[in-house]
């Protein structure tokens, strides 16, 4: 071939290249989901923000980025966080940065000594106080580039759990996860006379109470062969699990804090107590027994199996590959039901992890972190409506009414725990009560003073 065919053959190779880039990027461009929406604007600069290519780590000890996404919803979550971060000039990567045993240290030695990355932790009770006192984690109060107020965007029980008169130091983000409440097998609840879906008839009606309850499970605890040894029991629970849900029920709790941010004991107060005594009758006349050689967790094999017809627990085992996935029989979930001696909402324990920004960052740089958080977290469009957070929860459910009725009532009303950031605190207390082998007197009397001293500890 001579020489002038040759540059004519590259001239026109590089002009369908050309051509052939520019169709691709129109045609992006013009497929783009997101071309209508404006970026947000820094009102300091008035152009969109941009961050200069930083990277920003949020380090739990759970996730994988690499992981394939699981629905739809995921998969556009994920576009949209891209969008995010290419047209904010920032790359945000949440993932694990250590194992759960070891985040506190991990956490802990990064917001002492510093480091090049830039990152947000998640932490659980076992880093709040203990890094609050010791100066680790910024005052989100004087983040001036974000709403953590904002209750459409921020878990605002997650905001109350670390305060410190008026700073605060932790958030998380979209509705209050739900906790505890109180699933119930619908085929032994028609077995014995009752509409399979009373409990959350009830619930709706306002009178899922200490009292109905019990007066099911006093039908379905039986002896069925006369022999005055009880054969079927109404309910298989997490001793801890019940526990903490029947004393918020009742207004009481292990551990409160008072309006100046002290933690003070409230196992022996008055609906605490109350809470505390129908505990252990619960459990001493409706629990069934654990089976000798069983395991601990026993309860759950005995509600999978369709033994009995309540178990008190955490809504994370309806999840789509939860322990109850591929239970037989069919099942709902309420709210734990309402005490005598409390303030008659239903509602759930919360306790949500926190998201923290070291302290030994300089402001500027903890303003940007939590600034680009914030953009990376705004919701997903078409998925931003009043309901979309439910999205995520009606695939693990047997019906539509777990989450339409209870989890909206769970999230309606963040009420934190306390107890769970007390370095060192234990549940003897609640075995020894729903073991039967002290009264709730005896149990109180036993630990107050152990208790005490590591409040009085946090206090200082």
């Amino acid at each position: 071939m001579i020489k002038g065919t040759w540059k004519k053959v590259l001239f026109i190779g590089f002009a369908v290249l050309m051509a052939t880039s520019t169709l691709s990027a129109a045609k992006k461009k013009k497929d783009d989901p997101y071309k209508k929406i404006k970026p947000q604007v820094n009102p300091d600069t008035k152009k969109k923000w941009d961050f200069k290519g930083m990277e920003v780590i949020i380090g739990d000890w759970w996730s994988d980025p690499t992981a394939p996404t699981a629905s739809k919803a995921q998969e556009d979550e994920r576009a949209w966080r891209q969008w995010t971060c290419d047209t904010y000039n920032v790359k945000i990567t949440q993932q694990a940065v250590s194992g759960w045993a070891s985040n506190p240290q991990f956490v802990s030695n990064f917001c002492i000594t510093g480091g090049d990355e830039n990152y947000v932790f998640i932490i659980d009770g076992r880093s709040a106080i203990t890094g609050v006192r010791a100066s680790l984690y910024t005052d989100l109060s004087t983040i001036k580039s974000v709403d953590y107020k904002d209750a459409s965007k921020y878990d605002q029980g997650c905001i109350q759990k670390l305060v410190k008169g008026n700073s605060f130091y932790a958030f998380n983000w979209g509705k209050p996860e739900p906790k505890n409440g109180m699933f119930f097998n619908k085929r032994i609840l028609q077995e014995n006379g009752y509409d399979p879906d009373l409990p959350y008839d009830l619930q709706k009606q306002g009178k899922w109470t200490w009292e109905t309850f019990e007066d099911m499970c006093k039908k379905m605890t039986r002896d069925t062969d006369n022999d005055g040894v009880i054969d079927v029991y109404a309910m298989a629970s997490f001793n801890t699990e019940f526990s903490y849900s029947a004393l918020d029920s009742n207004g009481g709790s292990i551990v409160g804090r008072d309006a100046n941010g002290k933690y003070f004991n409230n196992c022996g107060s008055e609906k605490s107590m109350e809470a505390w005594n129908w505990i252990q009758h619960m459990f001493m006349t409706y629990q069934l027994p654990q089976p000798e050689g069983a395991n601990w967790d026993y309860f759950y094999t005995a509600f999978q199996n369709g033994e009995v017809a309540f178990l008190a627990d955490q809504e994370y085992n309806a999840q789509p590959n939860g322990k109850f996935a591929s239970m037989a029989d069919d099942w709902g979930f309420v709210c734990f039901p309402l005490g005598p001696s409390g303030d008659k909402v239903y509602k759930t324990i919360h306790d949500t992890n926190m998201c923290v920004i070291p302290s030994c960052y300089d402001h500027e740089t903890a303003e940007k972190i939590a600034k680009a958080v914030d953009l990376w977290l705004e919701p997903t469009p078409g998925y931003d409506g009043p309901d979309a957070w439910k999205e995520g929860y009606y695939a693990g459910f047997r019906d539509a009414r777990a989450v339409d009725e209870t989890l909206e009532l769970m999230a309606a009303t963040p009420n934190p725990r306390f107890d769970t950031l007390i370095p060192g605190i234990d549940r003897n207390m609640i075995w020894q009560i729903c073991g039967g082998w002290m009264t709730p007197t005896e149990a109180y009397e036993e630990g107050k003073n152990v208790l005490q001293g590591l409040l009085d500890d946090c206090n200082r």
